[in-house]
């Protein structure tokens, strides 16, 4: 380690006096002038200063020079060592302010290499919340469409219950219909014995004839509204349980209606021998009548409400398809922006790529 106090005027003093002894002044043969003291990469730069500014110095005159060239000489030499002097402070200005450019630029790589780190780490938590988003909605368009098989099927089985329902409502109406045509022929075949009660008889018969009339009309409103239910079937996986209770009621009803069909009609047949309590059945003929009509319009307001359901399930299934068709919309959103910053990603990964070539 050097000793503290080591200064150039120290330096340049013991190599012009090992000049003056016609010594070579080098680092040791100065170290050894300065008593062994400071290190040789103290002495070194002040040794090269002193040797730049004595090694062209002129060397005194010889006998006979002019002091006149002698002082041109020595201006000369000035003159070129305070231009080399000038020119060195110029390179050392140039040299530390492109230095100092250079850590300018350097502090600027660095702060955009931690923008782009910013960038990417950005980049990467959206492309986690897209992947995120994109899993859900194939979720949620998984379990719409396992629903919508679902719905569909029952859709199917209701459709054949109701056209079981509407052969068995067809069966009851050729029932009532043979019952008639025995009602009627058991009216031509007592109309010479009995011409006053056949009168009465036909009385009660058009009113049962228009009340029939009416039933079927019923029936066949019953069937329409039946059939548009049907149409309209495209969600109602909430109420299919309800749907078959009824269609079992219904099957239900439809049996015991074709039991009070082939009663009237066996009935009718009896009134041969027993023409004088035709009144009493026949009255018991109109309650029942009137049952059927009671249960027909019960029926048809279930039938309503059912189709009520069924609009607001389809409503709901409309719905939910919309959202599908915006997610989807949203995930081509997502894809598209994520591409895009893809590839800014990556161009911005080439430029860096040139300009660290």
């Amino acid at each position: 380690m050097a000793r503290a106090g080591i200064l150039y005027s120290h330096v340049a003093a013991a190599a012009t006096g090992l000049a003056a002894d016609n010594k070579n002044p080098t680092v040791d043969t100065v170290r050894e002038a300065l008593g062994g003291t400071g290190s040789k990469s103290t002495i070194a730069p002040m040794l090269k200063r002193w040797k730049e500014e004595h090694q062209q110095a002129p060397s005194p005159a010889a006998p006979g020079v002019p002091p006149s060239l002698l002082q041109a000489v020595k201006g000369v030499y000035e003159s070129i060592k305070t231009d080399f002097q000038q020119n060195l402070d110029v390179e050392k200005l140039a040299h530390a302010a492109g230095l100092e450019q250079l850590a300018d630029e350097l502090q600027q790589s660095l702060a955009q290499q931690a923008a782009l780190e910013q960038g990417v780490k950005a980049l990467k938590a959206e492309l986690a919340s897209a992947n995120t988003t994109i899993a859900q909605t194939h979720q949620a368009n998984h379990l719409l469409t396992v629903d919508l098989a679902g719905a569909r099927s029952e859709q199917a089985g209701l459709q054949l219950r109701l056209a079981d329902r509407a052969s068995e409502v067809a069966s009851l109406n050729a029932q009532l219909t043979q019952a008639r045509a025995q009602f009627d022929h058991y009216h031509a075949a007592t109309a010479a014995q009995r011409a006053e009660e056949r009168q009465g008889f036909e009385q009660r018969a058009a009113l049962v004839d228009r009340e029939l009339v009416t039933l079927r009309q019923q029936l066949l409103h019953h069937k329409g509204q039946a059939a548009q239910l049907a149409g309209q079937l495209s969600q109602a996986g909430t109420e299919n349980a309800r749907l078959h209770q009824a269609a079992e009621l219904a099957q239900g009803e439809a049996a015991r209606a074709r039991s009070e069909s082939e009663r009237a009609a066996f009935q009718a047949a009896a009134l041969s021998a027993q023409l004088d309590k035709l009144q009493a059945r026949h009255d018991a003929m109109q309650a029942d009548l009137s049952d059927s009509r009671t249960t027909l319009a019960v029926r048809a307001r279930e039938s309503e409400i059912a189709a009520a359901r069924l609009a607001a399930a389809e409503s709901e299934a409309r719905a939910g398809a919309l959202e599908k068709q915006a997610l989807m919309r949203q995930l081509t959103v997502l894809e598209t922006e994520l591409r895009q910053e893809r590839d800014l990603a990556r161009e911005r990964k080439d430029d860096e790529g040139k300009r660290e070539k």
